[in-house]
């Protein structure tokens, strides 16, 4: 009976994990094959001279972060594949006359690997692709494939030893648990209090899906 009553018992607190995992908007792949998926929605960042569409997922503690951004001109962001491409190569766009049919896709990763921000291995937007199923004016549903380029933050000595950086670290943690998201940052690497080590690596985001509907959030 005892043994009958814990196997009940770790049933019951499988399908509470299970369900707490089950999110209506969601960003999922597999990072390096294992698997990753949690909350997510759309960032509300102003821009000027184009469109922005930007979608984020977030872990906490572990801080686990997956965005997507997409940035395009006026009805230029329809279902179809697009190539995901890097800063650098974003930024080089951006100096050459404007195409206003293309649409360019950036996909960052962020995990903290040392707790209250002391380090991070991220994965900058380099190659692959991302492919949009649906698109409403408050909606948007697609896969995406993604080679990152690997780099490495660790916090700065001075702020571990004045504890400025745990602070705000605890402070972010807290913002979006509360729900406030990846509004605490204002990009996928920023991480407060940091060097950027000359380690690189590669990351791989396989079998990416996402869904998020914001239609709530705006009436709010």
């Amino acid at each position: 009976m005892k043994k009958l009553t814990l196997i009940i018992f770790a049933i019951l607190i499988s399908s509470l994990f299970t369900s707490a995992q089950e999110f209506t908007n969601f960003i999922s792949c597999k990072v390096d094959g294992k698997e990753y998926k949690a909350e997510a929605r759309k960032l509300k960042i102003p821009t000027v001279g184009f469109e922005y569409l930007a979608i984020a997922s977030f872990q906490v503690s572990p801080d686990v972060q997956v965005w997507i951004r997409f940035y395009y001109f006026s009805d230029s962001l329809q279902p179809g594949t697009y190539p995901i491409i890097s800063e650098e190569g974003l930024e080089n766009e951006s100096k050459k006359k404007a195409d206003r049919s293309k649409v360019w896709v950036l996909v960052d990763y962020t995990e903290e690997t040392k707790g209250l921000g002391h380090a991070f291995h991220d994965g900058e937007s380099l190659s692959g692709t991302v492919t949009i199923d649906k698109i409403t004016p408050s909606s948007v549903e697609g896969s995406f494939e993604a080679t990152l380029l690997g780099v490495y933050y660790k916090k700065r000595a001075v702020a571990t030893m004045s504890g400025s950086g745990i602070r705000g670290n605890l402070e972010k943690k807290m913002i979006t648990k509360a729900g406030g998201g990846m509004l605490a940052n204002a990009g996928p690497h920023d991480h407060d209090n940091t060097r950027k080590s000359d380690e690189t690596d590669t990351i791989v985001l396989s079998e990416g899906r996402f869904f998020v509907d914001w239609s709530k959030a705006e009436k709010e």
